[in-house]
């Protein structure tokens, strides 16, 4: 196994762990005494050939706005884990490259994504419906990155 493919593995063993814990906990929260505004925020990552799915982070919103602010937040953070800055305050000088390659960039989707507006009053008007939204961000290595939000309205199964 090439050193890659073993920190992979790793990583995936920890988020898997981590998400595991999370999930019970945050869906049952979701799930209590929701108000008609709530809303219920998930970022997440899915592996396209083996399906698995990883939740990153999840955030029970009192309103539409304030869900639309967390998932601009997550864009911003996903980004700038999945590429970050060459300047980057925790990496050696160095040891960080610019993306180059690949037909597919996540970041850079999920970055042009937290600047469009158009975008987000559609994603607003959705979730102010009672609907839901969901923003997924491709790459190469066959990974898709989510950032989702669904009203917990007393009418909206899910």
């Amino acid at each position: 196994m090439s050193r890659v493919d073993f920190t992979a593995v790793c990583l995936g063993a920890l988020i898997m762990t981590v998400s595991a814990a999370l999930t019970g906990f945050a869906l049952a929260s979701a799930r209590t005494a929701a108000t008609r505004n709530d809303v219920w925020c998930e970022a997440t990552v899915v592996e396209e050939h083996t399906c698995r799915e990883w939740l990153l982070g999840g955030y029970r919103a009192r309103n539409p706005r304030r869900a639309l602010r967390w998932t601009r937040a997550q864009a911003q953070r996903l980004a700038d884990r999945i590429d970050p800055s060459p300047h980057a305050r925790w990496a050696a000088p160095g040891t960080v490259h610019p993306y180059e390659g690949g037909t597919l960039d996540a970041a850079a989707l999920l970055r042009c994504w937290q600047l469009d507006t158009t975008a987000h009053r559609d994603a607003l008007h959705a979730l102010e419906g009672g609907g839901f939204y969901i923003l997924t961000a491709p790459d190469d290595d066959g990974l898709r990155y989510r950032i989702s939000a669904r009203s917990l309205s007393a009418g909206t199964r899910w």
